[in-house]
């Protein structure tokens, strides 16, 4: 199928699944829209391409915004997306601060599936120090995006939180994670030795729906809303409180449900003291919640990042000792985000049989570091599809693809970095579409009919 023709199928996908959520057969549709009459089922079948004068007019009569209606670009449709360093060179541009060349920027894999902005690096600016007050120092604003950093080169690190500035002189190999918001900056240590980041920023759940929401809502309400993960209002109380007011759960209902006393019902609710293990259950139970929704997550950021010094890094081969195709090598992460994942890979097979396909519910983006290429297999939509990636070279992959690397020349050992993110599917979708009755799945995906018949 064509990517025109999929994209007006899922048009008109979401357009009947709108009417059905609202309760409008077609008749009822192409009144209100001022369509003609059997027009409103074409629309629906993908037959007929919805308008943006369509989606304007729905959104005008019925309780739904444009974005509603709007499907997404499928972009890799073969499954893998590929960036060649050529292309990354072609893209090339140098940003100035301060009046100044400060970096050299170039593009490499994105997609419009997932939320990456991924790019290469180079620091222009050369200092002779690890001062974070150092004037050479050109500081950004911080940005909403999530930041994970992987070095290559000697470059300094510059962060800032709560009005402190760090600096840390970072190598080939280190890695870090960091919150949105927080100011940072790079430098080179070096006049002569190349320095440059590979700045992969995600979104993750902060994007799309979430943030419209909250922007509507407005900031008084977005900060009655956040919940932070220091101090006393990150314990469980948060979130049972949180319920008792979505239930009108008073604190002597709460005991009553529970069997516990008034006070230590009030105890919990307040926050003052975490509740035990078989509290939990017995608030999970009486609340009408799972006890992972009572549970805070937590940070091991000190200061907005988690840096992970190359030293420092945890290795180990997979899929096992006796017949190892990789050497993984876990790159800087948070438990804020246990849906991320950052290796390096070092391919030890030689070759794509004696090699093993690595799959995963993330979206994935990799490049390819060092001197050597690496050969990428993979299958989706029953082709099997192999290329030769040289280094700079970068790719995207979807969801649930296997791809298998092996050395494209025996003996040279090529590695390639992994970054592995979640998109929308949490997992309370995945639970969700998991326990839809038989045949919602392919209703969900893509809605082909009316709600009744």
């Amino acid at each position: 199928m064509r990517a025109e023709d999929d994209f007006t199928r899922r048009a008109g996908a979401l357009l009947r699944a709108a009417a059905n959520d609202l309760k409008r057969d077609d008749e009822n549709a192409e009144r209100e829209l001022g369509l003609e009459r059997g027009s409103f089922a074409e629309f629906a079948a993908g037959t007929r391409p919805v308008t943006w004068e369509l989606m304007r007019r729905a959104a005008e009569v019925w309780p739904l915004n444009e974005r509603d209606l709007l499907p997404g670009h499928d972009d890799c449709p073969a499954g893998v997306r590929i960036t060649r360093h050529k292309e990354s060179v072609a893209s090339g541009r140098v940003l100035s601060r301060g009046g100044e060349p400060y970096y050299e920027y170039r593009d490499t894999a994105m997609s419009r599936i997932a939320s990456y902005r991924p790019e290469w690096i180079r620091m222009l600016r050369v200092v002779e120090d690890d001062d974070p007050d150092n004037p050479l120092v050109q500081w950004n604003r911080g940005h909403l995006l999530y930041q994970f950093t992987y070095f290559i080169g000697p470059v300094n690190y510059y962060y800032r939180w709560n009005g402190v500035s760090h600096c840390v002189p970072m190598d080939t190999g280190d890695s870090v994670w960091g919150l949105p918001f927080a100011p940072h900056s790079f430098t080179s240590r070096s006049a002569t030795e190349p320095a440059c980041i590979l700045a992969l920023t995600y979104g993750g759940s902060l994007l799309g729906d979430a943030q419209r929401e909250l922007a509507v809502l407005g900031n008084a309400t977005t900060r009655a809303l956040a919940v932070p993960l220091e101090g006393a209002a990150h314990r469980p109380g948060a979130m049972i409180r949180s319920f008792m007011d979505a239930g009108a759960v008073t604190v002597a209902e709460l005991a009553d449900r529970t069997g516990l006393t008034r006070e230590r019902a009030e105890e919990l609710a307040g926050g003052a003291v975490p509740p035990g293990p078989e509290e939990l259950d017995l608030l999970a139970d009486a609340l009408g919640v799972s006890v992972r929704d009572l549970l805070a997550p937590r940070t091991g950021a000190a200061d907005g990042v988690s840096v992970q010094f190359a030293r420092d890094a945890r290795s180990w081969v997979w899929p096992d000792e006796g017949a190892p195709a990789y050497r993984m090598t876990r790159l800087a992460g948070d438990p804020l985000h246990p849906h991320t994942s950052a290796l390096r890979v070092d391919v030890l097979a030689d070759g794509a049989e004696r090699s093993a396909p690595l799959t995963t519910y993330q979206h994935q983006y990799l490049y390819v570091l060092g001197a050597e290429p690496v050969t990428l297999s993979w299958e989706f939509g029953g082709r099997c599809v192999e290329e030769t990636l040289a280094p700079g070279d970068s790719a995207y992959v979807r969801p649930q693809v296997p791809v298998t690397f092996a050395a494209a020349e025996e003996g040279r050992r090529a590695q390639i970095l992994l970054l592995r993110i979640s998109g929308s599917v949490t997992p309370e979708v995945r639970y969700a579409v998991g326990t839809m009755a038989a045949g919602g799945v392919d209703r969900y995906v893509a809605e082909d009919r009316l709600w009744y018949s």
